[in-house]
């Protein structure tokens, strides 16, 4: 490719020599540049050696432009220097010309989040293939082209090995890719020339639990949606993540969980050891399925590529069979301490005698602990919270409180009013509904029951 198409739009501060230069590949090390090549210099790819070391090394190695940073020196009039003042945009943008901006020629779906991304991305390839459709798979240190095995990448994945895959999966006529866009990925624009088809919002909670420090995450995975080709491109969204949760009522969302009013949700759910079974209510439909690995977080993940399948069209009888095959990611060895089933219940607070008999029917069936799962709705409904605190403080246990997304009121003398009437109850606290169904699970290594109490 000659170098001023290459250049095309990116960011370009001055350019010192020719530029009818033919580029036959790009390097980003030295010792990678070849005859012909573009070698990109950065300082913080290695400082075991200098920049003068660097550049005198790829143009040794054949390298006929140098791409460097605007206050680097020139150090050899015989090539092509560029001088940009953004690496990491520069990087993004000469990437997708040289490989003819494949993401363009792709249908792509983006998964982010903290966590499921690379499982979630594994089943819907699970049902690509159960359909017959060919997919790429990218993650932040792994690819797998159509059928072959998967690979891992030690180097990472960055713009430019990134597009040569796409590149490579266009040439193969794979129509689908499955991109995993990690944060730190977000914040080094790898995906600044990307365009997607959809994108997968898992959750969106740091480790910190540090609300400005989740409200800066949150932000900066928002950026992607900037990144789809059409306004009505489907956006996916757990509903139960307090974050995700507020990008659901952008148009062509769609919401999948287990506690909020989703358009992807189970009842009669059921956890094993190794295992779990649910009903999936979709909008194409009810079916009972057996998911092959345990935990409630996969459940959420098999809900999310569930989601997405339907959104994008695919048969709803593929979608079970994909789901209900896949077994688990390569290489990944997974541990549950459950040594008995934990079955989760969703009950409405409306009907206080019926919570009361479910309460009493759990109990006298003696089949494990009970925690309970209290939303706080804005209600203030004060007697209703004593009343239901008083029905779970008869049968001890942990209750995990927290408040309705949509509630807009301090909801501080309802929940001391119903804390009051729990003696002999571990209270917890939780503003997210997503964390508090898993930190339930953890209160019931011997089995039990999680109730959901909602408004």
């Amino acid at each position: 490719m000659i170098l001023r198409e290459l250049l095309a739009s990116t960011p370009v501060f001055e350019i010192v020599g020719r530029r009818r230069i033919d580029i036959k590949g790009i390097a980003l090390r030295p010792e990678d540049a070849k005859e012909g090549y573009l070698y990109i210099y950065s300082d913080s790819d290695d400082d075991t050696i200098s920049y003068e070391q660097a550049t005198e090394q790829a143009i040794a190695n054949g390298a006929i432009a140098i791409v460097i940073g605007r206050d680097h020196k020139i150090t050899d009039s015989s090539v092509t220097f560029v001088r940009t003042y953004h690496y990491r945009r520069f990087l993004s943008a000469v990437s997708r010309n040289f490989y003819h901006n494949p993401s363009q020629n792709m249908s792509l779906v983006g998964i982010t989040g903290s966590h499921g991304k690379t499982t979630v991305g594994w089943m819907i390839k699970s049902i690509l293939d159960v359909a017959g459709i060919q997919g790429v798979m990218l993650g932040a240190d792994y690819y797998q082209v159509g059928h072959d095995s998967w690979h891992a990448y030690p180097g990472g994945m960055n713009p430019l090995n990134m597009n040569e895959f796409l590149h490579k999966a266009v040439k193969q006529k794979v129509h689908w890719g499955i991109i995993e866009c990690n944060y730190t990925g977000i914040v080094e624009d790898q995906f600044s020339h990307v365009w997607f088809n959809s994108i997968i919002y898992t959750d969106l909670y740091t480790y910190l639990q540090n609300q400005k420090a989740d409200h800066h995450y949150f932000e900066m995975r928002k950026t992607l949606i900037d990144h789809l080709k059409t306004t009505k491109s489907p956006v996916i969204v757990n509903v139960d993540d307090f974050y995700a949760f507020q990008l659901q009522q952008r148009t062509g969302s769609v919401g999948y969980g287990i506690f909020n009013e989703a358009d992807v949700t189970v009842r009669e759910l059921e956890l094993f050891e190794d295992s779990s079974q649910f009903i999936l209510v979709t909008p194409k439909g009810e079916r009972k399925i057996r998911l092959n690995i345990p935990g409630v977080h996969n459940v959420y993940n098999a809900l999310a590529a569930v989601a997405w399948s339907l959104a994008e069209g695919l048969d709803f009888d593929d979608v079970v069979k994909g789901i209900e095959d896949f077994k688990d990611m390569p290489g990944r060895e997974e541990r549950i301490t459950l040594t008995d089933s934990v079955i989760v219940k969703d009950i409405l607070d409306t009907d206080l005698e019926h919570i009361e008999d479910v309460f009493s029917r759990l109990k006298d069936a003696k089949k494990g602990d009970i925690v309970t799962i209290l939303c706080m709705d804005d209600s203030k409904d004060i007697g209703k919270y004593k009343k239901l605190g008083r029905i779970i403080g008869q049968y001890k246990g942990h209750c995990i409180m927290i408040h309705d997304y949509y509630c807009n009121s301090n909801m501080d003398e309802a929940e001391a009013a119903a804390a009051r009437k729990m003696e002999g109850v571990t209270l917890h606290n939780e503003n997210d509904y997503y964390k508090a169904i898993q930190k339930a699970v953890t209160f019931l290594p011997q089995g039990g029951y999680i109730l959901l109490v909602r408004g």
